[in-house]
C-alpha cells in the first residue's frame, strides 16, 4: 500500500464544505492515529481542543459525510475513527 499523503491533504484542504473546527478535530485525530485508526473520545477531543462535545460531534458527521473519517465500533460501543483514502492499494 502507498500512502499518497500530498493528494489526500490537498483533496482536504480545498474541501469547502469544512470549517476551521473540523479541521481541528482532524488534526487532532492525526496526531493520536495508530497507522490510519485513532482511538479517542468526543470527550478527549473536546478537552483538548477546548471545545464543546456538541460541536466536536458536528464536526465528526462534517467529516464522516465528506468521507474523510469513519466510525470504528465493537459491538455497539465506539471505539475510534478510520481516516478513509489516505492508502491505496
Amino acid at each position: 500500500m502507498i500512502i499518497n499523503l500530498e493528494k489526500w491533504l490537498t483533496a482536504i484542504a480545498s474541501n469547502e464544505n469544512l470549517r476551521g473546527e473540523d479541521y481541528k478535530v482532524m488534526l487532532l485525530l492525526l496526531a493520536n492515529v495508530d497507522y490510519i485508526i485513532t482511538e479517542i473520545s468526543q470527550a478527549e477531543i473536546a478537552e483538548k481542543l477546548n471545545m464543546k462535545v456538541p460541536n466536536v460531534c458536528r464536526a465528526i458527521k462534517r467529516l464522516e459525510g465528506e468521507k474523510i473519517i469513519e466510525k470504528r465500533y465493537i459491538g455497539s460501543l465506539l471505539c475510534g475513527y478510520k481516516f478513509l483514502g489516505l492508502l491505496e492499494a
